[in-house]
């Protein structure tokens, strides 16, 4: 038994096609044939640009509703403080900040002289946690076959946990009032550098470097989306 839906368009297709037919048994038509096909498709087509339409406006009735506390519209982001022992951190999170906000239809991004608010805070802290599994050191052994070059005792985390805590506020340029305030965390994981025999026995300090980067960078841009959406949701 076919599927409701298949009578459904076998009907249309019908509908469309058969008044086509040669009564005399001959076949299609060759223009009525061109003409209902053109108007089959035409149909296809309408119903397409009327879902792309519905999504389009769907999306910009969203971004309509939304924005900053106070109605305002012009908004600065200075370079904010950073607690953390991660130097370089703050810029990351402000270019993220910047970007996140520049893609914004609901406010305009300007210099501290324009502004009429202005997105002030610090980076609290950014701290790595062993997660994961550890790795001890049962002997030592010094054989050039080995690969276990530890001191009998030693552990190794293989993976970490950095974490990224950031206060904000909104001030009024004019008053210094704050309009809104919050406070955001987020946690990433990374695989920690791995202690071989290669060179020196020791972990590779530009991989632990590199890998706390991209981390902080995931984070800043994570977080750059959710201080957008909370900092222009509901007002």
């Amino acid at each position: 038994m076919k599927p409701f839906w298949k009578h459904i368009f076998n009907a249309y297709l019908k509908s469309i096609f058969a008044p086509n037919y040669n009564r005399n048994g001959n076949g299609f038509l060759y223009g009525r044939f061109c003409r209902s096909l053109a108007k089959f498709l035409t149909n296809i087509v309408a119903c397409l640009v009327i879902v792309l339409l519905s999504s389009s406006c769907a999306y910009k009735v969203g971004q309509k509703f939304r924005s900053l506390p106070g109605g305002y519209q012009k908004l600065s982001i200075p370079v904010i403080k950073n607690k953390s022992f991660e130097p370089g951190a703050e810029g990351i999170f402000i270019q993220a900040l910047k970007e996140e906000f520049l893609r914004s239809t609901v406010l305009k991004v300007v210099p501290d002289s324009e502004a009429q608010v202005r997105l002030e805070g610090e980076i609290e802290s950014i701290r790595n946690d062993p997660s994961g599994s550890e790795k001890k050191a049962e002997e030592n052994i010094t054989g050039t076959n080995n690969s276990n070059y530890l001191p009998r005792g030693t552990v190794l985390t293989t993976s970490y946990n950095l974490t990224m805590v950031i206060s904000l506020k909104l001030v009024k340029v004019s008053t210094q009032e704050v309009l809104w305030q919050s406070r955001f965390v987020s946690t990433r994981p990374y695989i920690a550098s791995q202690v071989t025999t290669a060179g020196i026995n020791s972990v590779n300090p530009i991989y632990n470097q590199s890998a706390k980067r991209l981390i902080i960078e995931g984070i800043s841009s994570e977080l750059s989306n959710q201080i957008h959406n909370n900092l222009t949701e509901n007002f």
